[in-house]
């Protein structure tokens, strides 16, 4: 039996390496093999070309990882938020008390909110927008001083159409923090050594899927016959006809714009993100050499990150106009054009769902309507309410254990 895989991400990859023992299984990759994860590599380390970390909670990486021979490193990483120009950390339970742009009251609300959001079922506000949640729950203040320019970051336009469950569900499972800050994990020198690892093992032919047809019992793939089909890429990139055949709904996606520097200095002293409050460019600076080692590197290692749409102004700007524009943005944080070695622009057209009201009942199964073809990755279960490296892995996980019980038990 032989199985086509639709895009060479950490799903796609993760699917693979569990059916091959079943199936004769080809995976197609039109860009990077590792997608979202992918690295950029300055020849003297590698670094992923969007920024990326896990979490104790991720055991389907965590197990990956060791079975492939590597090992992560746990760090506190600490953050801050910036707001009218100044930066101020918020790890610490005096750093919050410090925070001057909320009264204590205020505080203390958002402190309940996040309590209590582990015990919602976050499922029953779907329907419900989240400024409006927001602002009924915790108030304008709480809103417009806090979370508006968080949402503005992270969804653009489109801020407005966010599901409250989305933000119930990530204020719950991000909320597990210790007292001085939140314990992230990274693989050092980089997650393309888990990429390449992955890959060793697997047939990835680099072309771009044109033409997928349902001729019967098979499947033609580039005119190539398949008995099964799993599409891992962006659903945006799958074919209209395919995806009315296969029962799957139009889920509208955001993009990702960020810009990659290295630089002699950093931005703040020891802080790994900072949110950033009154930008209309990013909506955070990640300092990665405030998470990992500044020897591994021996320059300071800064993302820039920014959400846009596929029609958004901001991805449609070309390289040259992004650099001038992330330069003269990161220069009012103190970073100056003669501070930085190097700058790169990284876009992902495709980068996520937009969890708009509703979402909820647009999460796509792994079997479709159209028999012998299957869809996993960043619409799947294991991704909402937060897109992450582990979604994916578990994600292509769940497809193939699908695909093993419905053919081959």
């Amino acid at each position: 039996m032989r199985v086509a895989i639709v895009g060479a991400g950490l799903t796609g990859m993760s699917c693979a390496l569990r059916l091959k023992e079943y199936a004769d299984v080809v995976l197609f990759e039109k860009d990077d093999v590792g997608g979202l994860a992918s690295s950029y590599c300055t020849g003297r380390y590698c670094i992923e070309k969007f920024y990326h970390h896990c979490f104790k909670s991720d055991s389907e990486l965590i197990a990956l990882a060791k079975n492939l021979g590597l090992k992560i490193t746990w760090r506190i990483a600490r953050i801050g938020y910036a707001f009218d120009g100044t930066i101020y950390p918020l790890n610490t339970p005096i750093e919050i008390l410090r925070y001057p742009h909320l009264s204590i009251i205020d505080k203390i609300k958002l402190a309940l909110f996040t309590l209590r959001s582990r015990r919602r079922n976050y499922s029953k506000e779907d329907e419900r927008g989240v400024v409006e949640g927001i602002k009924e729950e915790l108030g304008e203040e709480i809103l417009n001083k806090f979370f508006m320019p968080l949402l503005r970051a992270k969804f653009g336009e489109y801020y407005k159409e966010i599901s409250y469950a989305w933000l119930l569900a990530r204020v719950a499972i991000r909320s597990n923090r210790k007292l001085n800050g939140e314990e992230l994990g990274y693989i050092r020198h980089g997650f393309h050594q888990l990429i390449e690892r992955m890959r060793e093992e697997l047939n990835i032919r680099r072309k771009e899927v044109r033409k997928i047809e349902k001729i019967g019992r098979y499947f033609e793939v580039n005119g190539e016959r398949f008995d099964i089909v799993v599409y891992t890429a962006p659903l945006p990139t799958l074919e209209n006809r395919i995806k009315r055949a296969a029962g799957i709904p139009e889920i509208r996606y955001q993009s990702s714009v960020c810009a990659l520097i290295g630089a002699r200095e950093s931005v703040t002293e020891d802080l790994y993100w900072t949110n950033i409050a009154d930008s209309k460019v990013f909506g955070a600076i990640i300092e990665h050499t405030h998470f990992m080692p500044f020897e591994d590197y021996g320059e300071h290692v800064i993302y820039l990150a920014s959400y846009s749409t596929p029609n958004g102004w901001l991805f449609n700007k070309s390289e040259d106009e992004l650099r001038k524009l992330y330069l003269k943005e990161i220069g009012k944080f103190g970073l100056g054009e003669k501070k930085i070695n190097w700058i790169k622009i990284f876009k992902a057209k495709f980068s996520g769902p937009i969890y708009e009201r509703g979402y909820l009942k647009k999460i796509t199964p792994y079997r479709t309507k159209l028999k012998g073809f299957y869809v996993a990755g960043m619409t799947s279960p294991p991704n909402y309410p937060e897109r992450s490296m582990n979604g994916s892995i578990k994600a292509g996980i769940e497809a193939a254990k699908a695909i093993v019980t419905d053919h081959f038990v």
